[in-house]
């Protein structure tokens, strides 16, 4: 896998490698109607590191499978209290249209219960409703930015800049509460599959794997090292066809039990 191109999961704003926060206007002067906005970026770097990610190596010289033997987890300044999410399927790729939204509902219901590869007892910390399909867009840019915050939480497919994967911005107001998180696919660039293919190639990403990732960055949870806590999904890199992580680690669950005492 050491010559497979790398997706990670960077960080991005106005730097590429940090998480930039940003006080959005509002009228009135209660603390708590203040939002704020953090945005993440799914890529890939052709030369087989992550982009914007100086930590970021290959999985492929992990040792053992440390799963569940490492609690390393990272935290942001956000949680999910209750979240009710919509699915927009404009655009969703053909050879998964059929799959797409029960994949993502997988994905969004392992991280509301901590679902994990070691036996771990499901939490109850968070409330993510799925809210139906909508013709609202997620509200970010085809530049890789966000657009605006209209309150919904929209998971959808559209173009996103070169080597980004997916996109996924989060609003949480002034006591660290999401109120709303949108996610876009990228439809142009990458292929997608829901169940792995056979012969699966370098060309072909887990929309499972990505989701259940990006899902973990709206319950507030950051990256952990590459090298040191390969096994966790809050990893910043993945190879493609990879779906060991579509559910949580020890160190992704243990995050999650964290937040829930924020």
């Amino acid at each position: 896998m050491g010559r497979n191109r790398i997706t990670a999961l960077v960080a991005t704003a106005v730097a590429a490698s940090a998480v930039v926060v940003a006080q959005l206007p509002v009228s009135t002067a209660t603390a708590d109607d203040q939002l704020y906005v953090v945005a993440e970026a799914f890529t890939f770097d052709e030369a087989g590191i992550p982009s914007g990610d100086a930590n970021a190596t290959t999985t492929a010289k992990a040792a053992a499978d440390t799963s569940c033997s490492d609690g390393t987890y990272a935290l942001k300044t956000w949680k999910v209290g209750t979240l009710t999410w919509l699915y927009n399927s404009a655009g969703v790729p053909a050879t998964i249209a059929s799959t797409a939204l029960n994949t993502i509902t997988t994905s969004t219901n392992t991280v509301a219960k901590g679902t994990n590869r070691c036996g771990l007892a499901n939490l109850t910390t968070s409330t993510y409703t799925y809210g139906g399909t909508t013709t609202l867009k997620p509200q970010v840019s085809s530049n890789g930015s966000c657009s605006g915050n209209d309150g919904k939480s929209v998971t959808g497919w559209g173009a996103l800049p070169t080597k980004v994967l997916a996109y996924t911005c989060t609003f949480y107001n002034a006591r660290g509460v999401v109120v709303a998180s949108d996610t876009l696919i990228d439809n142009v660039a990458y292929t997608w599959f829901t169940t792995k293919p056979a012969n699966c190639t370098g060309a072909q990403y887990d929309l499972e794997t990505t989701l259940t990732h990006e899902r973990l960055h709206t319950a507030g949870l950051g990256h952990v090292d590459q090298a040191r806590n390969a096994a966790q999904t809050m990893t910043p890199a993945s190879s493609p066809c990879d779906t060991s992580r579509r559910l949580l680690g020890a160190g992704d669950y243990a995050g999650l039990k964290a937040l829930a005492s924020k």
